[in-house]
């Protein structure tokens, strides 16, 4: 067999195995979704044995469907060693092709002829029930439950006991618009649907431990009947609710507005011709209008929009500031235009164009700033700019947009898709490995430990602070990624990601019985273990440019420094040079390097620091790349300090606000928190710099502050490329600092 015929085999069986892990799924959804429908429908009794027939065929070969972690490497399966014919494999792998198609389809129509009956039902559903806990116990649950995970994450948990800490809903992909930097206005061909009530039950299992939801996803979620469920049953357990909308349809949905944190309408345009342009049937002045009422609706919350830029309109975002403060938005997200389809290359921003944005984008924050507005830049231009030099041309950019057609929905006739399905044979393998192959794919073991619970979370959070203390330097390590612990992202179909840039589904509201299988399912569990091996990364992880992969990881590596756990004495990390004979301070005080400011050292050797008050440990400015790490053990009572790194007296380099409560569920001594990176002192002008330890000014009482073992600061040279922490991904610079 030559080369190029090989790689077609691999090509093609793979694409069949594709379209095999999604129709048995979807299958499984449709067919549930069918059955309300089958009775009353001409040869509903035929579809349904073909439906059947499909399930069938997946349960001999054992094929539960309960995950599709993402993969390492170019095929989902091996192709096993047997002489198949070329035409077999693309015979099969069409018709599997063809037959997810029509059953997604079947699944658009089932979701037509069920949305007024879902309506119904959710306006007769029943109230919600009384929140469990008071508002302060929510707090503290919370904050326990992200200790916990924490702690995990330093134990190398990948089953976990633990909740996440946000949770991102897709309450349904149906939208009312087609706007051009989205998938509906590329196409509309694929299973619509939304979230069902059940599973909106499962999931709010989550919300006592979590602390943000952001319904947001493929979709418009004011258009599912299940969002007003969603959102009440978040706030009932005081979840903070970050809603995005495109703000079409604000005065048809009713949800409960005082329920909101945040409240985001999507805006592309300072002008109605580009609005039209991008964002079909969103004229901008209803847009705006939205804003003002959602500022209405929601007084207590963050308005916020964010702004898709690409090169049809960054040379407006100056004018669109203004038009956005005046509609009373608090916060503006820039981002960048995402690429997938050839309509995006005629928009997509150029290298040339790098000087006129950053000019216009800075002209817009300044606006912002003047108008009362958060500006925020999340822009990728490297990532996203193509390289080429090509004249900047907005009436050819509203030509190419015009003169391709926005996609139309089509619901299919019944009989036509049952014809479709019911012609159409389903074979796992292709028929002559089948007969070659006694293979059958094993279902992965569910390693799934108890979940935690209010009254057992103290026990668990004890006995994992014990653990994590016993840490040794040959086993300290940290995920090359967080975001598997923190946050699942949910679609309507019950499926989950673990990001948005991942492809693979990892588990399966339908394959379980609880928020706890599908968080730690198969995948979740597969996923998580290869985030402590580089060499094991799926391919699109280990290639990630989307996103920061140090996010939400500080304060995992804080609590590592509050308990000694030695991340950063990792095998490679340079040595530290000790500058303990270089502090300053009031050595009569019995505790090395630390002076009062306006607070007091007690008769037993306790600083006592009020509202307001601090103490610091001088240490001069190193005037190099330098991590700078404390060396003592501290006590706090009484209330919240904050502590941190400063020029003396300059602004903060940075800071973390410890509280007393929570440093108690460490034990009685911990250490302070360090950043996640070490710090450049070469650009700081001050000849001094400080640790400090800060009491905010609304403490309800003094705290104070035992320390024992302080030798003062250290640094450390910044480390090289890949050499920051044992696994070296937190690293972000590319040249070692000298």
């Amino acid at each position: 067999m030559n080369q190029e015929h090989s790689a077609k085999l691999h090509e093609f069986f793979d694409w069949g195995v594709r379209a095999r892990l999604e129709l048995i799924p979807t299958t499984r959804k449709v067919r549930r979704d069918f059955a309300l429908l089958a009775e009353r429908e001409p040869g509903g009794g035929a579809i349904m044995a073909a439906l059947d027939r499909i399930l069938e065929e997946a349960e001999r070969w054992h094929d539960q469907s309960v995950g599709l972690p993402p993969a390492k490497g170019p095929y989902r399966e091996t192709l096993p060693d047997v002489d198949v014919p070329l035409t077999e494999i693309i015979s099969w792998a069409e018709a599997t092709n063809a037959l997810f198609e029509t059953v997604s389809r079947l699944g658009t129509y089932c979701h037509f002829h069920l949305k007024e009956q879902r309506k119904r039902e959710a306006e007769q559903a029943k109230p919600v029930a009384a929140p469990l806990f008071s508002k302060e116990e929510y707090r503290r649950l919370k904050v326990k439950n992200s200790l916990l995970n924490n702690l995990e994450i330093l134990l190398g948990r990948t089953s976990l006991s633990s909740y996440p800490l946000r949770l991102e809903i897709d309450p349904t992909n149906e939208c009312n618009l087609r706007c051009r930097g989205c998938r509906h206005g590329i196409t509309k061909e694929f299973h619509h649907t939304e979230m069902r009530r059940d599973y909106v039950e499962i999931i709010s299992e989550a919300f006592p431990f979590a602390d943000y939801m952001y319904p947001i996803g493929t979709g418009e979620p004011t258009m599912s009947s299940t969002t007003p469920m969603l959102i009440r049953e978040a706030a009932r357990h005081q979840v903070k609710v970050d809603l995005l909308t495109n703000g079409i349809a604000l005065d048809k949905v009713e949800v409960p507005w005082e329920a909101f944190h945040r409240l985001g309408i999507s805006v592309d345009g300072a002008s109605e011709e580009t609005m039209r342009a991008l964002r079909p049937v969103a004229p901008l002045a209803h847009v705006l209008a939205s804003l003002g009422k959602l500022r209405a609706k929601a007084p207590q919350a963050t308005i916020y929009t964010k702004v898709t830029v690409s090169r049809m309109n960054y040379d407006e975002l100056p004018a669109l500031m203004e038009k956005l403060a005046g509609a009373g938005v608090n916060e503006v997200i820039v981002h960048s235009l995402e690429v997938f389809h050839t309509v995006h290359e005629a928009i997509q921003v150029r290298a040339s164009d790098r000087g006129h944005m950053e000019q216009c984008v800075q002209a817009a924050k300044e606006t912002a700033e003047r108008r009362g507005m958060r500006f925020v830049n999340a822009l990728n231009f490297d990532g996203a700019a193509r390289h080429d030099e090509s004249a900047r041309d907005k009436d050819a950019m509203f030509q190419v947009l015009k003169q391709n057609p926005l996609p139309v929905l089509q619901i299919r006739e019944l009989p036509a898709l049952g014809e479709a399905i019911e012609s159409t044979p389903f074979h796992y393998y292709p028929e002559t490995l089948a007969r070659a192959t006694a293979a059958k794919p094993a279902s992965p073991p569910i390693r799934r430990p108890a979940a935690v619970e209010g009254p057992t979370i103290d026990r668990m959070i004890k006995e994992h602070v014990r653990l994590a203390r016993e840490i040794q330097p040959e086993q300290a390590r940290i995920p090359y990624c967080f975001l598997p612990w923190k946050m699942p992202i949910v679609a309507p179909d019950g499926r989950t990601r673990a990001c948005c840039h991942l492809s693979g589904q990892l588990g399966d509201i339908d394959q379980g019985k609880s928020f706890q299988d599908l968080w730690s399912s198969p995948g979740y569990v597969a996923l998580r273990e290869s985030m402590f091996e580089v060499e094991k990364l799926p391919d699109s992880c280990a290639t990630c440019r989307e996103f920061d992969r140090s996010a939400y990881s500080d304060e995992t590596l804080a609590l590592a420094d509050m308990l000694g756990v030695p991340i950063r004495q990792a095998p490679r990390y340079p040595a530290p040079m000790d500058v303990t004979g270089l502090l300053r301070g009031a050595g009569n005080l019995g505790r090395r390097g630390f002076e009062p400011h306006g607070a007091r050292v007690s008769w037993n050797g306790r600083f006592v620091i009020p509202p307001g008050g601090q103490i610091v440990a001088r240490f001069p400015n190193p005037r190099s790349g330098a991590g700078v790490y404390y060396q003592g053990k501290f006590h706090f009572e009484g209330g919240r300090l904050l502590a941190g790194v400063k020029p003396f007296w300059g602004e903060d380099l940075w800071h973390y606000m410890i509280d007393s409560w929570y440093t108690s569920l460490l034990g009685d001594w911990v250490g302070l928190p360090m950043p996640p990176l070490p710090l450049d002192f070469s650009s700081c002008t001050a000849e001094e710099c400080c640790v400090f330890l800060w009491a905010p000014p609304d403490n309800a009482r003094n705290v104070e502050v035992r320390i024992k073992e302080f030798s003062g600061v250290a640094t450390a040279p910044g480390p090289c490329h890949k050499d920051g922490l044992q696994t070296g991904h937190l690293w972000l610079g590319d040249q070692a600092a000298t």
